[in-house]
């Protein structure tokens, strides 16, 4: 059993390597085109994934209209083909010398003043909408940036993109890390903490409002500002053409303790979910709709 494991493994990663090939050395405009394509093919297979995607759509409100949700989460899975092709090709034609040519900034004086200080940390919070691997490589060339990710299952294909795509600004902690001081650090030190919220919290969440609809919700953004006072900044990088992005954020999102924590933390990411409802509704073909958000049976 071991051993086909480690053979399927060995496989997937051969596959990955022939993919990560055809990227450099195919055009921009062929692997994005090829990469869109695996989105619709993927459409087409995945019927448990297509029928979630439609289902949470129509869930939002975005619309109340069958043909247009599926249209919506159709483009979505297009889009999400799109994001591992866009983030290979960013680490080598997205520079700090090249930025302003593939990325239009919006950021506010205030948020600009945050990322140039060395001393001050804070908390990036994002959703997975556009492309946000791209939104992490832009926001280290201000300050390092210290994120949260799961290691792969696969540890061929671990290895090969941590070489693949080093990224000198950028440090990534493992997923449920035992360091308790991983999150704590690098704001202490004036760093930048990216974190994904929008996902199900298995544990450690809190069950807040998304969509109108009660979902368990990653609490942690919430926790490390209050125990820090480091400010949470909410940022997405959009797609809006072939290799050409706009990355938004807000300005610096300070809370007042009341003196009740919990009710404080549900307070501050109910605040933070509308306003990443607020861009999902905004560029709904580009989130990512097949993720079971919501689970009723879960109580």
């Amino acid at each position: 059993m071991k051993f086909l494991r480690k053979t399927a493994a060995f496989f997937e990663y051969a596959a990955l390597r022939f993919g990560v090939l055809l990227v450099d050395i195919l055009p921009v405009s062929t692997a994005l085109w090829l990469a869109e394509k695996a989105g619709s093919i993927s459409w087409f297979f995945m019927r448990k994934r297509r029928r979630l995607a439609v289902s949470n759509v129509l869930r939002t409100g975005i619309t109340d209209d069958e043909n247009e949700a599926r249209r919506i989460a159709k483009a979505s899975m297009q889009s999400f083909g799109m994001v591992a092709v866009e983030s290979l090709i960013a680490t080598r034609l997205i520079t700090p010398e090249t930025q302003d040519k593939y990325v239009e900034m919006i950021v506010p004086l205030e948020t600009a003043e945050l990322l140039d200080d060395p001393e001050r940390g804070g908390i990036f919070v994002s959703a997975h909408i556009g492309n946000w691997e791209v939104s992490g490589h832009v926001i280290s060339f201000w300050k390092k940036l210290v994120a949260v990710a799961r290691r792969l299952n696969n540890p061929f294909v671990q290895d090969f993109m941590e070489k693949r795509n080093p990224r000198a600004n950028i440090e990534i902690v493992a997923k449920h890390s035992k360091d308790r001081m991983a999150l704590l650090r690098p704001l202490r030190t004036g760093m930048m903490l990216g974190l994904i919220s929008d996902q199900h919290a298995r544990s450690m969440g809190v069950k807040a409002d998304f969509f109108g609809h009660p979902a368990q919700t990653v609490a942690s953004p919430a926790r490390l500002h209050l125990a820090t006072g480091c400010p949470l900044v909410c940022g997405y990088c959009v797609r809006i053409g072939k290799m050409k992005f706009k990355m938004e954020a807000t300005k610096p999102l300070v809370y007042e303790k009341t003196g009740d924590r919990e009710a404080d933390v549900l307070r501050i990411t109910n605040d933070l979910n509308k306003h990443l409802e607020r861009i999902i509704r905004q560029y709904p073909e580009q989130y990512l709709w097949m993720h079971r958000r919501w689970r009723d049976d879960e109580g």
